[in-house]
């Protein structure tokens, strides 16, 4: 087999800017982007990283500030919407996916980036909105919201963080996101009671705390920041502690299925900080099988709040 036969084997991704604010991608899911792991969570990071820096006139992997200190596109809210054909864990090695994103203003430090991701072959329109997302989403389709705010590190590290928009950033061009469909509200529900609202129809049934430390060889990115997806490995590795305690398998844990994840990021931390990981669980009444985990990510010693995290999944083991 020739050189060029065995690049045809593998279609080449493909980017395009297909609007004035819609990016359009198709890409094959490689080992790296997919599994039982926070791995497709990263990559749909990258993913906002790109979009904004395509549309808003910076390149985010080199922002720096007026003062040319670095500034980073931090997550504040990162939220996922599946269905049971379509949920985090569905793409696999070789899959091809259209991936359709765009970008919304919200503040001169803000920008709220929505990406929809479904298999390629169903070929939908190259076009995405926020009223999609919030009331007409696609069945075996994830949707994704992700609410980036810049930021740059104060003299205390990781645990001091600033508002610091970097040179160059430009969202005035970007429609706006009007205040129903802003994940704003969420988040400051989430800040201020430490987790999300409540669903009037759930029933609480427990809580746990896990205790964790940050792995300095695993948690951290490449500036040294506790990186964004790794708050969703270690909530994922304190359920499936949890998962254990309720007498259910380890295979019935890989087969969960998450339909709703809000993840609201509130601070960040040091390598080797001690973590106190507390997961309560409540189902819907009449309805074992649909159950939500509500997080809570705190610094063991201070109690500082690092994220607030609500899991809703569809059959669950009672």
């Amino acid at each position: 087999m020739t050189g060029d036969a065995a690049l045809e084997i593998v279609p080449a991704d493909t980017l395009e800017r297909v609007g004035e604010h819609v990016v359009l991608r198709e890409v094959t899911v490689t080992p790296g982007m997919c599994g039982h792991n926070a791995l497709l969570i990263g990559q749909i990071g990258d993913w906002t990283w790109d979009t904004v820096s395509r549309l808003c006139g910076v390149n985010a992997f080199r922002a720096v500030d007026g003062n040319g200190l670095p500034t980073y596109l931090s997550f504040y809210f990162y939220q996922v919407f599946g269905d049971r054909e379509f949920h985090l864990r569905t793409p696999t090695f070789g899959d091809r996916l259209q991936v359709v994103s765009t970008c919304y203003a919200l503040g001169s430090e803000s920008v709220v980036t929505l990406h929809r991701l479904a298999g390629a072959s169903r070929r939908l329109a190259p076009r995405l909105s926020a009223e999609e997302l919030a009331t007409a989403r696609l069945p075996g389709c994830l949707y994704v919201q992700n609410l980036n705010r810049w930021i740059r590190r104060g003299a205390r590290g990781n645990s001091e963080l600033h508002i610091a928009s970097p040179a160059g950033f430009r969202q005035a061009h970007l429609p706006a996101l009007a205040s129903e469909l802003s994940p704003r509200a969420s988040c400051d529900t989430g800040r201020r009671r430490g987790a999300f609202a409540p669903t009037a129809d759930h029933e609480p049934t427990g809580t746990w705390t896990i205790p964790y430390e940050v792995d300095p060889a695993r948690d951290l990115n490449g500036v040294g920041l506790l990186c964004f997806a790794s708050y969703f490995a270690i909530a994922d590795g304190a359920l499936a502690k949890v998962w254990q305690v309720l007498g259910r398998t380890e295979h019935s844990f890989l087969g969960r299925v998450i339909v709703d994840t809000r993840v609201c990021f509130l601070g960040n931390a040091e390598p080797g900080t001690l973590l106190s990981v507390r997961v309560s669980r409540s189902t819907r009444r009449g309805e074992l099988a649909a159950e939500r985990f509500d997080i809570q990510i705190m610094e063991a010693r201070s109690q500082r709040m690092l994220a607030v995290i609500a899991l809703d999944g569809e059959g669950g083991t009672p």
